[in-house]
């Protein structure tokens, strides 16, 4: 039984890893890039996944979840912003996948934004998510989703500042599903 299970598991993680990596072309503006005093806002590359990694198990105290972290070894530009401090180096991140429930209508989801604790305080999750959004409107998605906890005030009010709604309660986690409608498709 346990197998089967497992089994279930990795033709789900690999269906979605295909998902990912088949959606996540053309669907983002890779020429923008913002300074902004010391901190530069870009897409994120291949060569920062370590950086980005060790960061989000600093946040989180987790890894990345497997297929996530196959999906953005290939598509990091697509799916991952970042902000650098004036030496370069990743503080803050603002990551993207596509959900199977969410992909009919043309959303992306944002799982997971955090900024480095030294640099927290400063509204830098709020300004990579206003310069995510920015990267994404121009017409190929229709908006962009994120779940923030019920307890989580500064998570709440950082998407809600960048523009997000909350739409309605969440189950798993138990949360707010909030989204940012983005410029309509054509």
């Amino acid at each position: 039984m346990a197998l089967l299970h497992t089994l279930h598991h990795v033709k789900r993680d690999f269906k979605l890893w295909q998902l990912n990596k088949s959606l996540a072309v053309g669907i983002r503006n890779l020429d923008l890039e913002l300074k902004d005093g010391d901190f530069t806002f870009t897409h994120a590359t291949t060569s920062m996944l370590k950086e980005l990694e060790a960061l989000h198990h600093v946040l989180f105290r987790v890894p990345l979840i497997s297929w996530i972290r196959w999906v953005y070894k290939i598509r990091c530009e697509q799916l991952v912003s970042v902000v650098l401090n004036k030496e370069g180096k990743v503080i803050g991140y603002d990551m993207f996948i596509f959900n199977e429930g969410e992909v009919k209508d043309f959303i992306l989801h944002e799982p997971f934004v955090g900024v480095d604790p030294a640099y927290q305080g400063q509204g830098l999750s709020t300004k990579l998510r206003q310069y995510s959004i920015s990267c994404y409107d121009f017409g190929v998605l229709s908006a962009i989703s994120t779940v923030a906890g019920v307890d989580d005030i500064k998570a709440i009010r950082s998407a809600q500042k960048a523009g997000f709604v909350i739409v309605k309660a969440s189950a798993k986690p138990p949360g707010h599903y909030m989204v940012r409608s983005l410029m309509k498709k054509r």
